[in-house]
């Protein structure tokens, strides 16, 4: 198929951009209390946790890392930390943190999931990828943990590949609207305006109110 031409390209710009709004904070994922995996039990600072909840991540980063001079072993703890630095922008200290989590034993689809998507924040699209399928191994009947593969095929132009697993995640989840938007754009870079339109519209049957999915599809149906 051909590409989407130029004018279409830009709107779709617009509309990625407007999309990772709605995206942000909400795909990543952060359990707070107590933490299990199959060989440990970690508990993280109460006090800390609190800063979290209340969304003060500065707070938090600063109270995590008090209680990690204590028990710099906490799996649980540079999980949450990691989390905190990824909600501050500080993408590379938040794969920093995941990563001595996971090596300490720190396991989970969400820890994994949270890095495929800070990998993605950072261009790294085969690191990405990678954790997004340690996600998928965990947890494969999670429409979350496919639409991140999806998007960090996306980012490496592997079109077919993202466009299977948008689908995967529409098919476990069909309301999915984020994976149903990321997919039209998907159809429309590709040239395939009428499958574009097609999940555009279902995104509006299911959310009438969706203004990005109906202005997306006003632009496209008057090419």
């Amino acid at each position: 198929m051909l590409r989407l031409n130029h004018r279409i390209f830009k709107f779709t710009v617009v509309v990625l951009c407007l999309a990772g709004l709605l995206l942000s904070a909400g795909c990543s994922k952060i359990p707070l209390g107590k933490s299990r995996d199959i060989n440990k039990t970690w508990i993280c600072d109460e006090e800390a946790d609190s800063a979290m909840r209340r969304q003060d991540y500065d707070a938090g980063i600063l109270l995590h890392q008090r209680f990690l001079e204590k028990e710099p072993e906490n799996g649980f703890a540079l999980y949450h930390l990691g989390y905190a630095y990824g909600q501050t922008g500080n993408h590379l200290k938040e794969v920093s943190c995941y990563e001595k989590a996971i090596g300490l034993g720190f396991q989970g689809e969400r820890i994994y999931f949270n890095l495929g998507m800070a990998y993605g924040e950072l261009n790294q699209g085969d690191k990405s990828i990678r954790a997004f399928r340690k996600a998928l191994g965990i947890d494969p009947d999670s429409a979350d943990n496919h639409f991140g593969l999806a998007m960090a095929y996306q980012r490496n132009s592997d079109d077919r590949f993202a466009e299977e697993e948008f689908l995967k995640a529409t098919e476990i989840d069909p309301g999915h609207l984020d994976a149903r938007l990321y997919l039209s754009m998907l159809y429309a870079d590709m040239g395939d305006l009428q499958k574009a339109r097609g999940q555009l519209r279902k995104i509006l049957e299911i959310d009438p109110t969706n203004g990005i999915a109906r202005q997306f599809l006003e632009r496209i149906e008057k090419e």
